[in-house]
């Protein structure tokens, strides 16, 4: 016996997207059109996986928050001793 798990999913689109979608699809409800439209992109033959030719590079410079908070305060622990 197969256990489906599923979970809610949400996206702003348009009104007017969504309406061309339910008549394409021939639904009624949005969920059961977009349910429909998911269906057919991943079982369609014709769909390749988009092509990563230029990965996402990593901005250098950036730190998390967390670590640029503590680099303050290193700074001002470090200034606070050149003071005195």
């Amino acid at each position: 016996m197969i256990v489906e798990k599923y979970i809610i999913a949400q996206t702003k689109l348009p009104e007017d997207m969504l309406r061309k979608l339910k008549e394409k699809t021939g639904e009624k409800t949005t969920k059961d059109a977009l349910a429909k439209a998911i269906e057919h992109y991943l079982m369609c033959a014709y769909v390749e996986p988009p092509k990563n030719t230029h990965p996402k590079k990593r901005r250098s410079g950036r730190l998390p928050v967390y670590l640029t908070e503590l680099v303050e305060q290193y700074r001002e622990m470090i200034s606070e001793n050149a003071n005195e």
